[in-house]
């Protein structure tokens, strides 16, 4: 009787550390994620993507429009504030930025 209710306490521990992985890593990608830090090219010509540079050193590629590409090009260097999610992937989809200096 006692190793029936011990081994069923253990499959429910189990159950449970299973499922709350699973949602942690959802909430993640799906939640609202604001990065400070500068625009990077990286890439080859006509291969050029812009990758925001934070001041610890991660980088994050942007998925972005042709034309919010173009424009955060143009902002190399400068300090902007960027809005948005992670994929899957763990690429940043962008859906605001603004610059800070």
């Amino acid at each position: 009787m006692k190793k029936k209710i011990l081994i069923c306490f253990i499959s429910l521990f189990v159950v449970s550390a299973i499922f709350s992985v699973q949602k942690s890593s959802q909430v993640t990608t799906n939640s609202k994620v604001v990065i400070t830090g500068y625009v990077v090219s990286k890439g080859n010509v006509p291969f050029v993507y812009p990758v925001i540079r934070t001041e610890d050193g991660t980088e994050y590629m942007i998925v972005c429009k042709d034309k919010q590409k173009q424009k955060l090009l143009n902002a190399q260097g400068t300090l902007i504030k960027f809005t948005g999610t992670l994929n899957e992937e763990g690429f940043f989809v962008l859906k605001k930025w603004k610059v800070l200096k």
